[in-house]
């Protein structure tokens, strides 16, 4: 098969590898999309020091079931399916535990379908876990911004802020269920402007930069909730625990690693895609070639103006 290798940052190579066995329990999906994710971008520019190269990554996989091993019940060969990987993606097939691949109804398009960053974005909300009628401001309006923004919408909070410093996104925003959408330099105004100078009920980072993690601070009420929800990777972030403390946040934060938590959220996410509560269409905005992958990294690294999510596609 062929699979894209990250072999040093800023370059993948294109390698002929076996295609992966099934064992007992497991499945192998035939990839359909993968999409590009932004903790893989911070590897692509290496960010990390600490990481080795060369790296088989790629974990946003949705496709069709080739092949199911021995006490496999959930999927069947030919069911199209969004899975949960841990790498090794970039490639035309993939094998999981079958009970990281989650049944994908006809009529959602694979590259609608991205389970984990869906997951993370559902979950996210649940850990926020909002009342109804709370206000929110997203500090961050990318992939999984927007997708978080459409689950707090449906799980009936109040007015929605929005903050990015890019005019497409936040349009975008608007469109998607936002109440409002301000560029980062006016934010703190605008946000103490609408709350009578409270702050919101729930404040979520979710840019994983230092700054978007100052300003968000800085917009929400006393004990009320801050979730970093940002992937936080390369230099060691800071805080202004005086401030922190003594506003009394409840601090969340909005990532998980049990894998049933992941794929609970995929099926939650799933879910609200076929009841028509999450609009992925206008999300997914670029399309590459397993061939063209640099090209697709180079773009989610760049992220001008109306781009939003980059997808690797193998089935045209």
């Amino acid at each position: 098969m062929n699979a894209a290798i990250l072999e040093c940052p800023g370059r993948f190579t294109l390698e002929d590898r076996p295609v992966p066995d099934v064992g007992p329990g497991e499945v192998r999906v035939r990839a359909a999309v993968c999409g590009v994710c932004t903790s893989e971008v911070d590897m692509f520019e290496g960010r990390n020091p600490t990481l080795e190269y060369p790296r088989f990554i790629g974990h946003e996989v949705s496709g069709v079931v080739d092949a199911v091993g021995p006490r496999v019940s959930n999927v069947k060969e030919g069911d199209r399916v969004a899975v949960y990987a841990e790498g090794e993606g970039y490639a035309e097939y993939v094998t999981v535990p079958a009970s990281w691949a989650v049944p994908l109804a006809d009529g959602v398009p694979f590259e609608h379908a991205l389970g984990e960053p869906i997951a993370c974005s559902v979950n996210g909300v649940r850990k926020a876990d909002p009342e109804i009628g709370d206000s929110v401001c997203l500090v961050g309006c990318g992939f999984m911004g927007l997708i978080m923004l459409q689950a707090f919408r449906a799980r009936g909070v109040g007015d929605i802020v929005v903050v990015d410093p890019r005019t497409s996104a936040r349009e975008l925003a608007l469109r998607l269920g936002a109440d409002h959408a301000v560029e980062p330099d006016d934010a703190q105004a605008f946000v103490m402007d609408v709350t009578d100078g409270a702050g919101v009920d729930v404040g979520v980072e979710a840019a994983g930069i230092q700054a978007t993690l100052d300003l968000t601070s800085q917009l929400v009420r006393q004990e009320g909730v801050l979730e970093v929800f940002g992937f936080h990777q390369g230099a060691p972030r800071q805080v202004d625990w005086g401030w922190w403390n003594w506003r009394a946040f409840r601090i969340v934060n909005g990532h998980t690693r049990n894998p049933d938590v992941y794929v609970e959220g995929i099926r939650l996410g799933l879910g609200m895609i076929e009841r028509g509560d999450l609009d992925m269409g206008p999300l997914v905005t670029h399309r590459y070639a397993l061939g063209q992958i640099n090209d697709g990294f180079q773009a989610a690294s760049a992220k001008e103006e109306g781009f939003i999510k980059g997808v690797i596609a193998f089935d045209p």
